[in-house]
């Protein structure tokens, strides 16, 4: 009886996810963006920014899926969500996203962390299924988002930042910085597919994948982290 009292409850309160639909997993960095020691412009080796990228490349590449990230954020489209299902479910394929948030979050936590240094960083993650057709709206989604904050970071690390102002001034002030140049190429984040770093521009605006040359794709063999799943 209590068997099925408490497992009731436990189905009732998780939410299913599609085993067709694209699966998106998100991740934030807890209070990353607040933490005096942690710089999100720098791109030295051993910076966030690097860690995060070379995460994003990992794991695209392991689940051949799609990752955009930038500032403190990644996300992660899986195109077909039944493969990571029965990949952390073999026995009874389940489908609740908190299962499969849970086991994807702790494998991003590990490779994570293994890669940056400074201080272990935790992470807050959600995932939910999106309709077919819809990646390249949520990828433009996270992209604006992502430029919203590197601005606003960016802004006040300079100590430029004027208080609730449009996205559009935003820019206007960064790009009067000469400083904003280093950062104009991941302003609005970044684009892995299958492993390989893509042309977000061309991505969002003719929904194009072509591909750019890059450290993470071109180099592999430097990257011989792996976590067992």
């Amino acid at each position: 009886m209590w068997h099925s009292y408490f497992f009731g409850i436990q189905k009732k309160y998780n939410m299913r996810i599609s085993k067709k639909e694209p699966l998106v997993i998100r991740l934030d960095g807890q209070n990353v963006t607040k933490d005096k020691t942690i710089n999100l412009i720098d791109e030295y080796d051993s910076s966030f920014y690097k860690a995060l990228k070379e995460t994003a490349w990992y794991f695209s590449k392991k689940y051949n899926c799609y990752s955009i990230f930038g500032s403190d954020e990644i996300s992660f489209v899986f195109t077909e969500p039944l493969t990571l299902i029965e990949e952390y479910s073999p026995d009874d394929k389940s489908d609740y996203s908190n299962e499969i948030t849970s086991l994807f979050s702790q494998y991003f936590f590990d490779y994570f962390n293994m890669i940056y240094k400074d201080k272990k960083i935790f992470w807050h993650a959600k995932s939910f299924s999106i309709p077919n057709g819809k990646i390249t709206s949520y990828i433009k989604y996270r992209s604006n988002i992502i430029e919203n904050v590197l601005t606003t970071y960016f802004l006040i690390r300079n100590l430029q930042y004027e208080g609730n102002i449009k996205l559009e001034e935003k820019r206007r002030k960064c790009l009067e910085n000469p400083t904003f140049e280093s950062l104009k190429e991941r302003v609005n984040g970044e684009l892995y597919f299958c492993g390989n770093k893509i042309n977000l521009k061309n991505f969002l605006n003719n929904n194009e994948l072509i591909q750019i040359n890059d450290n993470n794709s071109e180099n592999e063999n430097n990257f011989d982290i792996d976590i067992e799943i």
